[in-house]
């Protein structure tokens, strides 16, 4: 049976207070790059969360604005135009606080003079798109945390891998160096 230990002087992020005489200061400086980048991505974490939670009030705000301004009202079929492809192009009154509008609509649906259809108009009395679902705000928040953190991450991967390309090309040439000088002494 095999045993396994959990000793803190192994782990490499101990590198940079070890007083092991076969580190070299790029191996160091490695392991401090690490650490950085550890902490800083921990850090994003909450960040992340943050930005989910004011992107959730921004867009719930501006989605229950929406819903309280926008309403259906019954539009009367008044004459038809277009009946293609699935649309309906038509010219159509309605209902409204300044009087009765009309105006041109589409519908996805077959319809016919004299049909009552049920649109959304703003305060005013224009036809607009229905209101935005108010769970999309917390999908939307989601996503934008998720995206801060990938792109947080993300960036702490690059500085990791930037930084470890230019100590292993330091640490090749101190080998390099010492590779001359002990060829040369012998």
């Amino acid at each position: 049976m095999e045993t396994s230990t959990i000793d803190p002087r192994r782990w490499r992020i101990a590198r940079i207070f070890s007083r092991n005489p076969l580190l070299r200061r790029a191996d160091r400086i490695e392991a401090l790059v690490v650490l950085v980048a550890l902490v800083a991505s921990l850090i994003a974490i909450p960040v992340a969360g943050v930005v989910g939670v004011l992107t959730y009030g921004a867009r719930a705000r501006v989605y229950t604005q929406e819903a309280h301004e926008r309403h259906r009202v019954m539009a009367t079929v008044a004459e038809t135009w277009v009946q293609d492809f699935g649309m309906a192009v038509v010219q159509a009154k309605w209902p409204a606080a300044s009087g009765e509008h009309t105006g041109v609509l589409q519908f996805t649906d077959q319809v016919k003079v004299g049909d009552s259809v049920e649109i959304w108009v703003d305060g005013d009395g224009n036809p607009v798109v229905p209101p935005t679902p108010a769970w999309l705000a917390v999908a939307e928040a989601i996503g934008v945390a998720a995206m801060t953190l990938l792109v947080a991450c993300g960036g702490l991967a690059t500085m990791v891998a930037a930084a470890r390309s230019r100590l292993d090309r330091a640490r090749d040439a101190g080998w390099e160096r010492d590779l001359r000088c002990l060829a040369g002494a012998s």
